[in-house]
């Protein structure tokens, strides 16, 4: 890590915001702003959160769904602990065919809320990272559409590309509302857009 990098970290006011919050990350304020703004995810709800690691967004889900929820994190890294009963979390590689079955098995029914902030290893060639990380959310979908209960929620992250509209396209086969955003949270430089789909056809 530069010099730079360590010193621009240090002024981002997310990043501040976070260590004084105790979040796991500054991404967990990307999620809390959109729920706050659109409300797909509510008390009592269970959520999926699909690369958790490392954890940021399992906590802000928790904050949201409350003790009467159930937040389930999957990442390819296992993701430390957390004291709250109703975290539960799996190492699992989200390209396996096996791992929507996996999350049915850990939940007591389909699923609320589908969330995806799982991103490639980052190459510096643009075309490279935006055809991944389009891969990565075609996947996240394709678990969404298996594990989601009918008028469910999907959020998840992109980069800005010549792929985007086509699966933004293909979302919305699948749901009702479809919208890409952008949080105040998410660097203004930074290609990345999340794409909140709501009210799961089913």
């Amino acid at each position: 890590m530069s010099e730079r990098w360590k010193r621009e970290r240090r002024k981002d006011q997310f990043y501040r915001l976070a260590k004084e919050r105790g979040y796991r990350s500054r991404s967990a304020f990307k999620l809390l702003q959109v729920a706050r703004k659109y409300r797909f995810m509510k008390r009592g709800d269970t959520v999926v959160d699909l690369g958790a690691a490392p954890g940021g967004w399992l906590q802000v889900s928790r904050q949201i769904v409350g003790k009467e929820g159930l937040v389930l994190g999957i990442d390819i890294e296992p993701i430390p602990g957390f004291p709250s009963f109703n975290v539960k979390t799996m190492v699992a590689d989200i390209t396996s065919e096996s791992v929507a079955p996996m999350i049915l098995d850990q939940a007591p029914s389909k699923i609320d809320v589908v969330i995806s902030d799982v991103s490639p290893n980052i190459s510096g060639a643009w075309d490279v990272d935006h055809a991944r990380q389009i891969h990565l959310a075609e996947r996240s979908l394709e678990i969404a559409r298996r594990i989601l209960k009918k008028n469910g929620s999907f959020f998840c992250k992109l980069f800005h590309g010549p792929y985007l509209k086509t699966y933004e396209s293909t979302v919305s086969e699948f749901f009702r509302e479809v919208r890409l955003v952008k949080p105040p949270a998410s660097k203004q430089r930074s290609s990345e857009i999340y794409l909140l789909a709501l009210q799961f056809r089913g």
